[in-house]
């Protein structure tokens, strides 16, 4: 060996030794153009570059390495490390393979090997890891622990439960184990529970970021407003923590905080667009992004929290040749006061119980209200699924026999879609509670109309599309103008005694800065008329009166509506309104259905996805396609103009009282009709394959 060899690996030992990390790495990259196997320089380039947090340019080095020394324990630690940071999981059970060997009986390597095989979704294998290791080392929390996210994996969050309280039991200042323990108690329901495990994790690690997320989403839950603080710290501590930008932009839009808002979308679609972890998919229902990347996104989410499974053989139709009847699945977290569960509970008893069976299957914890209790009277059997594991679940809706599994979830809050993953019916159908694709493969179709997917976007699907022949929305009828009563006084609603009423009851999070500069105009056009909001949090509300009053419009001429438990009371009050303002990018749908039964004209700004052209369905079924329009510029003069010309606004009052008995959107049972056909269709194709 040269001096001047042996004084470059000396320099480069001293560089490594004092956390000059870039130094070292650069004077093993000059040793290594000398000699592309000193393993000394192979180790200390792949460590620099790990502790550097360049974790996936490290492997390379420590691959190099460990294949020089392939018996040497310590180098296959330090590769398998950077693979498993790198997320190549592939790569590291290999690795712990060959490490096991060396190492044999290793609780360490075993436990490190299960979650590896976890993480690659080979569920069985991982699970014979850790029990390996809880044989031979009983006491090791972490085996305890990293069972515990297996369980919670499977959506066992029960045995998940015990597994983590036997880990904090061993060793009860590790902030991983009670972040994660803190996710199990929620999948639970327990979220008061959750958020005190998510505090301990953050009193022992203040700087950990995914147990500020994970405490964001617990708060978000408990409606304390401390949620976007939680999440404004993860994101200051590690910006690209999976899905945590749309977490934080998600909270944005619920306050109406435009300002951060509009600085995150741009991000939130450039960093979906580069195809990453970056939003739930249901964040992207409130911004721009065009419906290829909506699909994209919800595709990503699929792959990495579900996988896609569509590998088995499709499920034959059931071998019961003597059953007559056709027998649905409806399976939501929804079956109870939500938009769905009214949609359900009205929809539900129009199916024709001489040629189908209904089965409700409860995603939810059981609230006890009056609508999750009709829902279930309405069925011919209910199950509760809420805190089953996936296996059980499977096995439990498997033995039912269904013909047709429905999701009524996609991605919404408290959806499963990691059963449809499992095949549960012959025929597996994404409908109504999701407002765009899925992303996954084993959903048979998407329920919707011409309208809301068109036949030339159904590229941007990744379900087939089974059509219904006029809106696909399930409007609830099952109130008359009788039940509605008298028209309540303005003054009792809070509304001015005289002058024009906008409304809009969209969520908060629907409103965007663009369509509220237009709301603003209207009301600064219309002298003495008020804009009538659906109440929405305090500090949400707070920052809409602000924005009025920045745009010189007086924030007493916005009116806030309170919730009302009476659905009676809530339509009849709707009649009020002169002209409902829809929302772009994510419309109204139950609120724009409930505006339309009450008699009230909704106009709408159309757009290209699914979820921007709800209520264009359903002014198209009743009729008024001049109340859709295309164009900022087209919505504000159409709103402008009806608001100065009573005649023609009552004119389309009229038809749409007509429209009550004529328009198919308004008939429940010819829709269900409608619906059991498509079933029936659906059915008969998978027949003839």
């Amino acid at each position: 060996m040269s001096a001047s060899y042996s004084r470059l690996l000396e320099q480069m030992l001293q560089a490594f030794q004092n956390q000059q990390l870039e130094a070292a790495n650069t004077y093993a990259n000059m040793i290594l153009r000398l000699n592309s196997k000193d393993l000394v320089a192979l180790q200390v380039q792949g460590l620099s570059l790990a502790m550097q947090g360049r974790v996936a340019e490290s492997v390379s080095p420590l691959y190099k390495a460990a294949k020089l020394d392939p018996n040497n324990p310590e180098l296959l630690i330090n590769l398998v490390k950077a693979q498993q940071g790198a997320g190549m999981f592939t790569e590291a059970i290999s690795s712990y393979r060959k490490l096991d060997r060396l190492l044999p009986n290793n609780a360490q390597v075993l436990t490190d090997m299960g979650t590896a095989l976890a993480k690659s979704k080979f569920y069985d294998e991982a699970q014979n890891c850790f029990n390996k290791a809880i044989h031979i080392q009983p006491d090791y929390f972490l085996v305890w622990s990293n069972q515990g996210n297996l369980f919670a994996e499977l959506g066992l969050a029960a045995e998940a439960i015990a597994s983590y309280e036997k880990a904090l039991g061993y060793k009860s200042d590790y902030p991983e184990t009670w972040t994660n323990y803190g996710n199990a108690l929620f999948d639970l329901g327990r979220f008061t529970e959750a958020r005190l495990a998510h505090e301990q994790a953050l009193h022992l690690n203040p700087e950990y970021a995914e147990a500020w997320s994970n405490y964001g989403n617990t708060l978000l839950e408990l409606k304390d407003a401390g949620d976007y603080a939680a999440y404004q710290k993860a994101y200051s501590l590690k910006p690209d923590h999976p899905y945590l930008l749309g977490q934080l932009f998600g909270a944005a839009t619920t306050r109406c905080d435009w300002k951060v808002a509009q600085s995150l979308e741009p991000l939130l679609i450039s960093q979906a667009n580069a195809g990453q972890k970056v939003a739930h998919p249901f964040a992207l229902l409130q911004t721009s992004a065009s419906i290829e990347l909506q699909k994209k996104v919800a595709s990503i989410f699929v792959n990495d929290r579900i996988g896609l499974k569509n590998t088995q053989p499709r499920m034959g139709l059931s071998a019961d040749a003597h059953r007559e009847k056709i027998r649905i699945g409806y399976f939501s977290s929804d079956f109870k006061d939500h938009p769905v569960g009214v949609l359900c509970e009205n929809l539900f008893p129009f199916h024709d119980r001489t040629r189908f069976e209904v089965y409700g299957f409860f995603l939810n914890a059981s609230t006890g209200d009056p609508i999750e209790q009709r829902i279930a009277n309405a069925c011919d059997a209910a199950f509760y699924l809420h805190g089953m594991g996936e296996v059980a679940a499977v096995n439990l809706i498997r033995a039912q026999n269904l013909d047709l599994a429905i999701d009524l979830n996609g991605h919404t809050s408290g959806a499963r879609m990691a059963l449809f993953a499992n095949k549960l019916a012959p025929i597996q159908v994404n409908y109504l509670g999701y407002a765009g694709s899925s992303g996954a493969d084993f959903y048979d179709a998407l329920i919707a109309d011409e309208v809301v997917i068109p036949r030339d976007h159904q590229i941007h699907y990744s379900e087939p599309i089974a059509y219904l022949p006029n809106s696909f929305f399930p409007v609830d009828s099952s109130m008359s103008a009788r039940d509605l009563g008298d028209l309540p006084l303005r003054e009792s609603m809070g509304l001015p005694k005289d002058g024009f009423v906008f409304a809009c009851f969209n969520n908060a999070y629907k409103i965007t800065s663009p369509i509220f500069d237009l709301w603003m105009d209207l009301l600064r056009q219309v002298p003495g008329s008020v804009l009538w909001l659906s109440q929405p949090n305090s500090i949400a509300l707070s920052n809409l009166q602000n924005e009025a009053q920045l745009r010189g419009i007086d924030p007493a001429r916005l009116i806030f509506a309170s919730r009302i438990p009476s659905r009676s009371e809530h339509l009849s009050r709707l009649r009020l309104t002169n002209l409902f303002l829809d929302t772009p990018n994510y419309n109204a749908h139950a609120t724009a259905a409930d505006a339309l039964w009450a008699g009230v004209p909704v106009l709408t700004l159309m757009g290209d996805t699914f979820a921007a052209r709800v209520a264009a369905s359903q002014l198209t079924a009743v009729g008024l396609t001049e109340l859709i329009t295309h164009s900022e510029s087209e919505y504000f003069a159409k709103a402008l103009a009806l608001a100065k010309d009573p005649k023609e606004l009552g004119q389309i009052r009229a038809r749409l009282a007509q429209s009550h008995t004529q328009s198919p959107l308004f008939n429940t049972k010819q829709y269900a009709q409608d619906l059991e056909s498509l079933y029936s269709n659906l059915l008969d194709s998978a027949k003839l394959h």
